[in-house]
């Protein structure tokens, strides 16, 4: 009977040993989650702030107004045949006939580089 409860208070001793061990690890998950959440945040911060002031630039040098880069975003939206404020991720024709995704590099088939497209497709 005595080694009955032995056995029963090490399994659960083990058994309290890995609880807390993934709870550490997922304390440890969540620092670091957070940690890209902020990293996010920053970069999207400082890619509005550039956005703003390239348009700001621009309006100012050719006489672009609101509501021509209103319409473009609208045009720019519907390449996909979807408006949900989303940039369409085109694929393109590589010289052997391949489709090459938008975030390749180079072709899966022949291995040749990424035909040329929009600097803003391999984002």
């Amino acid at each position: 009977m005595a080694m009955s409860h032995f056995h029963q208070a090490n399994q659960i001793r083990k058994t309290s040993a890995m609880v807390s061990s993934v709870g550490d690890d997922i304390i440890r998950a969540k620092r670091q989650t957070n940690y890209e959440l902020d990293g996010i945040d920053q970069r999207i911060d400082r890619l509005t702030l550039l956005c703003e002031a390239m348009w700001e630039l621009m309006r100012q040098t050719t006489g672009l107004t609101d509501e021509h880069l209103a319409h473009k975003v609208a045009q720019l939206d519907a390449t996909d045949g979807r408006t949900d404020l989303k940039r369409a991720k085109t694929s393109t024709a590589c010289g052997c006939g391949a489709m090459v995704p938008a975030k390749s590099m180079m072709c899966q088939f022949c291995g040749a580089p990424a035909p040329a497209r929009s600097a803003f497709d391999a984002v």
